[in-house]
């Protein structure tokens, strides 16, 4: 490797592959493909906006989350199945609640669906269900 050659970790996109998939990938865990929605409530809970979850694992989680409420990296919010009050439970008939940081944010345009793909790494201190 010459002094001029990024290091990579991981596997080497294909030739040709848009650069934007040249980025390490620093996802090793398996992923689920999943459809419900959820809350992320900010720690002040000023701002409550409903998202929807499109993929899971052990420790992250992927959201589509409506335009617009600033969501940026680095900024932490609570991810309920439930708004504050309301014991019932999601789709999946759980009631939960988790803290996770927002570690990745790309913004899809889409003439019928412009949202926020927003990736997010899940605190690992706490049992994230609780009881109904």
């Amino acid at each position: 490797m010459s002094a001029f050659e990024p290091a990579t970790v991981g596997p080497t996109p294909a030739a040709g592959a848009p650069t934007a998939t040249r980025a390490a990938e620093r996802r090793f865990e398996p992923r689920t493909p999943t459809s419900c929605h959820l809350w992320m409530i900010d720690h002040h809970g000023s701002t409550i906006l409903r998202c929807r979850c499109t993929e899971v694992s052990d420790n992250g989680m992927r959201l589509r989350v409506p335009l617009g409420y600033g969501v940026a990296e680095g900024q932490r919010y609570e991810l309920r199945s439930h708004l504050p009050g309301n014991a019932r439970g999601n789709e999946f008939g759980v009631v939960g609640s988790r803290w996770a940081t927002i570690v990745r944010t790309e913004l899809q345009l889409d003439a019928s669906d412009d949202h926020l793909d927003v990736g997010v790494v899940l605190d690992t201190d706490g049992n994230p269900l609780i009881p109904t």
